[in-house]
């Protein structure tokens, strides 16, 4: 279970907060707005009110002692640099802070956030491609050039082996994991004489060119 303070509860925040709490870590909301603060106190470890621009405040909490904290302040750019750049004095070693345009992503580089979110842009980019691809059903980037795609079997891929299909000498891809709608099971790893089923959904590891050259968005 880690530790994790959330700063900043407009719609991102709280429900980043109330997940990661369903999820089994401690965590701490923080916001200027009392009311937002009141509907978070049931959802979370702890809800505190204040403004995260006060850096002893922040060290009082003991936030440089949390796993990692979360930032996200909307559209207030100013704001969010200004507290990036106090957590990071006071020694916050995991920082992820949500980006509202490239610009604002580019200073929050610049002032060593460790992980940058875009929201919206990511799902805008999960839609867009589900839309392109009828067989995508999810995917997970992994950085910049690499993903795991989430695809349903295509009709010519049933019947055949992962052997015969031979998806790494063609593509340079790697089936990490098939699971069988009809049985609900998850194989990890499958073995080259895995035959692919007409409920299959198989987890491919790429570089994003070669899954777009499988045939993905």
């Amino acid at each position: 279970m880690a530790q994790v303070a959330v700063i900043g509860l407009g719609r991102f925040g709280f429900h980043a907060a109330t997940l990661l709490t369903k999820a089994g870590h401690d965590v701490l909301a923080i916001d200027v707005d009392r009311e937002v603060v009141q509907r978070a106190r049931d959802q979370v470890s702890q809800a505190v009110v204040l403004d995260a621009r006060e850096t002893e405040a922040l060290r009082d909490l003991g936030i440089p002692d949390f796993d990692t904290v979360v930032l996200s302040l909307g559209e207030r750019v100013d704001a969010s640099a200004l507290i990036t750049l106090h957590l990071k004095e006071i020694g916050v070693s995991r920082l992820i802070a949500k980006a509202t345009s490239a610009d604002h992503a580019r200073l929050l580089r610049l002032i060593g956030v460790d992980e940058i979110i875009f929201p919206e842009h990511d799902a805008a980019e999960r839609l867009a491609r589900r839309l392109t691809n009828v067989n995508l059903l999810d995917f997970i980037p992994l950085g910049d050039s690499h993903s795991i795609r989430e695809l349903a079997a295509a009709a010519d891929f049933v019947g055949m082996s992962l052997a015969e299909l031979k998806l790494r000498n063609r593509y340079g891809v790697q089936v990490v994991a098939i699971r069988h709608a009809a049985q609900g099971a998850l194989t990890v790893n499958p073995g080259p004489d895995r035959t692919i089923q007409e409920s299959d959904t198989l987890f491919v590891l790429g570089t994003n060119e070669a899954l777009d050259r499988m045939g993905g968005p």
